[in-house]
């Protein structure tokens, strides 16, 4: 195929289905592809998952002595955002950028302005190792940053309804959420009613056909128990047999900890798990990557791993054991369907920031030879501020189909985001969902965009 059709072929593909890449990825020389079960292969409903979360992790505050008010709080998803940092100590939610400079604080229901925000983080940045800090890295932390942000406000409104401080408010949350995973009472709420809280991909069976009708080894590696996995890949994959699909199923994986030396997993009983593979030697609890890699026959590059999770999945399977890495970031097509109602705008902002700096060393150059170009400077300060005016439209225009509170989850302003600096920096290739591979040859050569210095 020619680079022009290469080319073509691509563009035609919509932009919320491609998949992404930060690293070259030679897939004919993948041996192995392993996928995380809970935001990856399952789907869950954001709305229904997230809200449930939230509504049960109200219930155990009040079981722990918080008065009944609580409960007037609802869930808001639009409150927080993957990659954004609490702040125990003032109740703040930080949004930072790739370089660790705060750029955006919301207390309760506000953003701090500028002078607010500078007042309270005065460094300009923060030591995010310190205990005061913790950040919001996953799907499943979604719920507790909105119900902290809810009752931070209400706490602020009404002081004498909630005497606990900021910092043990959201450990006292923190708390109720782990206790609802832990106990295995969310996900008994969840296998109750499996339609309502996960989708059903209709290429992802097909995606796992195609990648093991060219040999691929396909393992399932997950921290969920054995009988919550049986049941939801039975629910994702019920027009399968699931269990063809892969060659090996490790559940209560202890991830990150599973890339480190663990030593060998647990084989699972036989007659096992309902809704989990019934053959003897397929489904592991616990051991270690290492275990697994002996019973796929692979090792380190020669494995690609899917996962949501940056650190639990993606960063620690990278660093640890040199695995190739695929991230699955869903918000990547919301956010790409949203700014295609305003690509003239983006188009138009890019091109007018890019001239600005121009702008101001000419202004500058002026500045210096004023006798002689006074006039010229005049006019060139009208076309400056005609040019920052119009950039000022464009941002609100841009903003208005972005989080109200937070903007762009990749970005902010002219550099990457905390949490796209770190998809940028962790995973060789990313997409919004698993599926959107089956858009691609099934050997695919991922190539990277030519990284650029300034200079360049």
């Amino acid at each position: 195929m020619s680079g022009k059709s290469a080319t073509a072929w691509s563009e035609r593909l919509p932009a919320h289905q491609r998949v992404f890449a930060n690293r070259n990825l030679r897939m004919s020389a993948i041996e192995a592809i392993g996928f995380d079960m809970d935001h990856t292969l399952a789907l869950y409903r954001d709305k229904e998952f997230e809200g449930l979360c939230f509504d049960m992790a109200v219930d155990q505050l009040v079981a722990r002595g918080y008065p009944e008010d609580v409960r007037s709080v609802r869930y808001d998803r639009d409150t927080v955002v993957r990659g954004l940092v609490v702040d125990k100590r003032l109740g703040n939610i930080l949004k930072l950028d790739a370089y660790g400079y705060v750029a955006r604080v919301r207390h309760g229901g506000r953003l701090l302005d500028r002078e607010e925000r500078r007042s309270a983080y005065r460094r300009g940045g923060i030591r995010l190792g310190a205990d005061r800090y913790r950040v919001v890295d996953t799907l499943f932390d979604l719920p507790e940053g909105s119900l902290y942000t809810a009752l931070v406000a209400l706490k602020d409104e009404r002081p004498e309804l909630i005497k606990a401080s900021y910092r043990t408010l959201f450990d006292d949350i923190r708390e109720c959420i782990d206790t609802i995973h832990r106990n295995g009472s969310l996900k008994q709420r969840i296998m109750a009613d499996l339609d309502r809280y996960f989708e059903r991909d209709p290429d992802l069976a097909l995606t796992l056909r195609l990648f093991r009708d060219v040999g691929k080894k396909l393992f399932v590696l997950t921290n969920s128990e054995p009988e919550y996995t049986g049941a939801v890949m039975s629910h994702v994959l019920d027009d399968e047999n699931w269990s063809d699909l892969f060659d090996l199923v490790v559940c209560s994986a202890s991830k990150p900890g599973f890339f480190l030396s663990q030593g060998r997993g647990k084989r699972l009983a036989n007659p096992g798990v309902p809704g989990l593979p019934a053959v003897p030697g397929k489904v592991y609890t616990g051991g270690d990557a290492f275990f697994l890699e002996s019973k796929l026959e692979a090792l380190a590059d020669a494995i690609l791993y899917f996962g949501d999770h940056t650190y639990g999945d993606i960063l620690r399977s990278k660093k640890s054991v040199g695995w190739r890495t695929a991230m699955i970031v869903p918000e990547v097509e919301r956010e790409i369907l949203a700014l295609d109602k305003v690509r003239d705008a983006v188009e138009e902002l890019e091109e007018i920031e890019d001239n600005l700096e121009d702008l101001h060393r000419e202004r500058e150059r002026l500045e210096d030879a004023r006798q002689t170009e006074g006039r010229a400077i005049d006019g060139l300060d009208e076309y400056l501020r005609a040019s920052l005016g119009r950039r000022s439209l464009l941002q609100g225009r841009i903003a208005s189909v972005l989080n109200q509170a937070w903007g762009s989850l990749f970005r902010e302003g002219r550099a990457a985001s905390r949490f796209g600096g770190q998809i940028r920096d962790v995973a060789c290739v990313y997409t919004s969902r698993v599926s959107h591979f089956v858009h691609y040859p099934v050997e695919k050569f991922f190539v990277s965009a030519r990284e650029r210095l300034p200079h360049e």
